[in-house]
């Protein structure tokens, strides 16, 4: 078995672990579709909690892609046999009311980097002999929680306020260029404001069908923005075109269904085509 087999299989067993329900949405502020993992403890994490987990430092928690980065056997195996409900279990044990939980994307920065240092690093609410059980609870709220001790760091990035969940569906490619002798190995990467997801690959064809989801955050003003690959075994990955999406159409009326080949083009010349796209994307608003 190479390296290629050995990384395969190794996402396909972490895409298991990911669709167990209790990892479907993120251990520290139950955002839907965590993308992102702290190897270490053994839960996965949304894009905005992964970035303050990066902030900590990898003795603290270290952080990977789902979509992105390369896994080895022993990782996965850490994230199966933890997951975020036995973690939680052990590290909100005992969260104070008073406490201000992150819930979902609409918690600020300063609320959320507090909450996680002080469940990861100083750990005061692991559970511990005499403390009573006390789950943290999850209410939306917007604002900054002074209760908590802020990061070293001292981030004054401004608030993003998400409206809802934008979901994505790739469905096909049809006439991509060749980067190959005679083909190509495409996968695609796409990109919503800070949050990343990545297709799998698709080998020797220029007509792939992926028929895979994704879901983002959304604040109602990013465009997506899509870019296509060629997976190289032992070169950098060559770029094949890419698009963007204009997702204001989202916003016209409820249950909007954007469904439409979209125009693949190189990077530097749009005038260029690079072969064609099938999507639909929809719009969730956060009630």
């Amino acid at each position: 078995m190479n390296g290629t087999d050995i990384e395969l299989l190794a996402r396909q067993r972490l895409a298991k672990v990911l669709e167990r329900a209790e990892n479907r949405t993120c251990a520290d502020c139950s955002e839907p579709e965590p993308m992102w993992a702290s190897t270490n403890w053994g839960v996965f994490i949304c894009t905005q909690c992964a970035g303050v987990h990066r902030s900590l430092g990898v003795e603290h928690s270290f952080v990977l892609s789902c979509a992105l980065d390369d896994w080895t056997d022993a990782q996965v195996d850490h994230m199966a046999a933890n997951g975020n409900t036995a973690v939680n279990q052990l590290l909100e044990y005992s969260v104070p009311k008073t406490i201000e939980v992150p819930c979902l994307a609409l918690t600020d920065r300063d609320t959320r980097e507090g909450y996680i240092r002080a469940k990861y690093v100083t750990q005061l609410f692991r559970q511990a002999e005499g403390k009573a059980p006390r789950p943290p609870e999850r209410v939306p709220r917007r604002g900054t929680n002074n209760s908590l001790p802020q990061g070293k760091s001292g981030c004054n990035a401004a608030m993003v306020e998400f409206i809802g969940i934008v979901s994505v569906e790739v469905i096909e490619c049809r006439d991509l260029i060749i980067k190959d002798l005679t083909s190509s190995d495409p996968y695609c990467v796409l990109t919503l404001g800070m949050q990343t997801r990545k297709t799998t690959i698709k080998y020797s064809t220029l007509n792939p069908r992926y028929e895979e989801h994704f879901r983002f955050s959304w604040n109602g003003l990013d465009t997506l923005e899509v870019e296509l690959f060629d997976k190289d075994e032992l070169t950098k990955d060559d770029h094949m075109g890419k698009l963007s999406v204009n997702l204001e159409p989202l916003l016209k009326e409820e249950g909007v269904v954007m469904r439409s080949w979209f125009r693949v083009h190189h990077r530097k010349h749009e005038d260029r085509n690079q072969g064609v796209m099938l999507m639909e994307i929809t719009f969730a608003p956060i009630k």
